[in-house]
């Protein structure tokens, strides 16, 4: 009895101390930063400043300090104005300067770290105002306010990105832009003239930052929400994929598999109908992609590119019905990287109970080499006007969509950005083309993130696509992402939602259902023959006068799948009727061309 007395006496002592550790009353948060790093924070207690704005750091505070929380369950947990409890914490620094501790943000952090939710009136925390000159270490970790600063730079706002404020005495502060808030997101435009900053001071490497919150925050009104459902529109995006499905570790980021993870849940976000990828080399890694997304999701790969970096199509099967497909075969042998054709998908989409036919064109521009840049420039600038000549001449009257990776700016170039881009052409062209992404870039924005910084990724659509536009952004990956730049890819998708209820039902691919599309017809010094060689195979293709002679032979060859352009030189004929005359693997079209001098 001796030997279970004393047990049951050390049993109610210990619940006894248990209860009384549980009972202790909070330290505050002043007290708690002044322990050592890496040890345990018992208890404290705040009002929360920052919940899940920021995408990985909550931050709280009390009469005496502010301090971060790292800690997911905690961040998602609570929200601003709660009253809480945090316990067995471990004390940490973040973003310090080597081998200078204090240098960096102070937080709560550690797998043991529980927190209660105290059940009272849920108080939002007054902003400290403060000036530039006293944001020091007192104030780190507080919620602030900075009266009449100015930006310094222009344009919009961009998640994991740094601005800079300053006052009118000339101190300057750092502004960070967390990629979760609503100022990422929404890439809302930087403000212009003198406002008031409210935020969470932190510090990285010695540096202190504000970090808002929201748009009311840094003087914005407060954003409008999209409230267009999904099932109204159709969705396409264009994404480049940084060498997604190579094996090799110095082709895109190093793992792989989380490549593949990442990509598939940015599109589990996205849900887009139509995404035009660049970058994608095997069918393996393409199918095992559209098989991972939600939903029903089909896909094509450019495999008759020869090069490693090949074009591709995902597609949601609920609302894209492709109709065929195939590379756009215009210029010389140089041109669009040595054969890294357009990719067009015709396809029919059914929103809102209403299908239309449209035709995209996925495109992946000439890289620029800093050793041949004004080459580059140039390949680039005759690739465009070549394309843009085809498009005129054989979908003048089609519902076209061509969005991918430029490889340059749609205002500027890349290689000087005191010249115009060599897209310019369509960018002159503003009766038939409208550029949705081109006030994107006028913002500042950048869809390129790894290096220096540009929008390179952009889409076009032709006029009579125009008035259906609902509106086109930049993805922001990064707000859920960590490190997205450099193990998902270093481009950001680009989306465009387009109304498509009302749009008239297009012409379809040809008027008399041959496969062919002849432009101009009339025609008087030369035309051109676009043959759809969506299986590849045998090509023959002749001209045929009104007595049935052969006039001109145009081809008779074996090729690829694409689409073939041939050249129908007729200054030489004499004016009238004629009959075109084509086969593809024994199949054959015939077509009226008219000639007039």
């Amino acid at each position: 009895m001796t030997g279970l007395r004393h047990h049951l006496v050390g049993t109610a002592l210990a619940l006894l101390g248990a209860a009384a550790l549980h009972a202790q009353d909070p330290i505050s948060i002043a007290d708690a930063k002044q322990q050592q790093f890496e040890t345990t924070v018992t208890k404290v207690a705040g009002r929360v400043t920052v919940a899940g704005q920021f995408r990985n750091t909550a931050f709280i505070q009390d009469r005496t300090a502010g301090i971060a929380v790292f800690n997911n369950n905690f961040r998602t947990g609570v929200r601003i104005g709660d009253s809480v409890v945090i316990e067995r914490a471990v004390l940490r620094e973040f973003g310090q300067s080597t081998g200078q501790p204090g240098t960096g943000l102070t937080q709560l952090a550690g797998d043991s770290l529980r927190f209660t939710v105290i059940p009272v009136e849920r108080i939002d925390p007054t902003p400290r105002n403060v000036t530039i000159p006293n944001i020091l270490e007192s104030v780190e970790g507080q919620l602030v306010r900075v009266r009449r600063v100015r930006f310094i730079q222009t344009g919009s706002f961009q998640g994991e990105t740094t601005y800079q404020v300053t006052d009118q005495f000339g101190n300057f502060l750092d502004v960070r832009l967390d990629a979760a808030t609503e100022v990422a997101i929404n890439q809302l435009p930087i403000p212009e003239g003198d406002v008031d900053l409210i935020g969470a001071i932190s510090q990285f490497r010695g540096s202190y930052q504000l970090q808002p919150r929201f748009a009311t925050d840094i003087g914005l009104p407060p954003i409008v929400i999209d409230t267009v459902a999904r099932s109204r529109t159709l969705d396409l995006s264009t994404w480049n994929l940084d060498w997604y499905g190579s094996a090799d570790t110095l082709r895109g980021p190093r793992d792989k598999n989380r490549q593949r993870r990442s990509i598939r849940q940015v599109m589990d976000s996205v849900r887009s109908d139509i995404y035009a990828l660049q970058e994608v080399l095997t069918q393996t890694a393409l199918d095992a992609l559209s098989d991972s997304i939600s939903g029903s999701y089909g896909n094509f790969l450019a495999t008759d590119i020869t090069s490693d970096q090949k074009l591709a199509y995902i597609y949601n099967r609920d609302v894209v019905t492709p109709v065929s497909r195939g590379l756009a075969v215009n210029g010389g042998a140089q041109a669009w990287a040595n054969g890294r054709f357009p990719y067009r998908l015709t396809f029919e989409a059914k929103v809102e109970g209403t299908t239309h036919r449209l035709v995209v064109f996925n495109i992946h521009g000439k890289a620029t080499d800093s050793t041949t840049a004004q080459e580059d420039y140039d390949r680039r600038k005759v690739d465009a006007e070549t394309f843009h000549a085809y498009l005129h001449d054989f979908y003048n009257d089609s519902l076209v969509i061509v969005m991918g990776d430029f490889n340059d700016e749609i205002i500027n170039t890349v290689i000087d950005d005191t010249r115009r881009t060599p897209y310019a052409v369509f960018v002159d062209d503003s009766t038939n083309w409208f550029i949705p992404t081109y006030t994107l870039a006028e913002r500042g924005l950048s869809s390129y993130v790894g290096g220096r910084r540009s929008f390179l990724d952009n889409i076009m659509v032709s006029n009579e696509v125009k008035p259906y536009v609902h509106r086109t952004y930049l993805e922001t990956p990064s707000a859920y992402l960590s490190s997205y730049s450099s193990t998902v890819t270093d481009h950001l998708p680009v989306t465009m939602r387009v109304f498509t209820g009302n749009i008239p039902v297009s012409v379809q691919e040809d008027v008399a259902g041959t496969g062919l599309r002849v432009s101009p017809n009339p025609m008087s010094d030369h035309g051109m023959v676009e043959v759809n060689m969506e299986n590849g195979g045998r090509l023959s293709a002749s001209l045929i006068d009104g007595m049935g002679s052969v006039v001109m032979e145009l081809a008779d060859e074996t090729v690829a799948p694409s689409i073939r352009l041939l050249q129908i030189p007729v200054a030489a004929l004499a004016s009238g009727s004629y009959m075109l005359r084509v086969s593809v693997n024994g199949i054959v079209r015939t077509q009226p061309v008219v000639i007039v001098h």
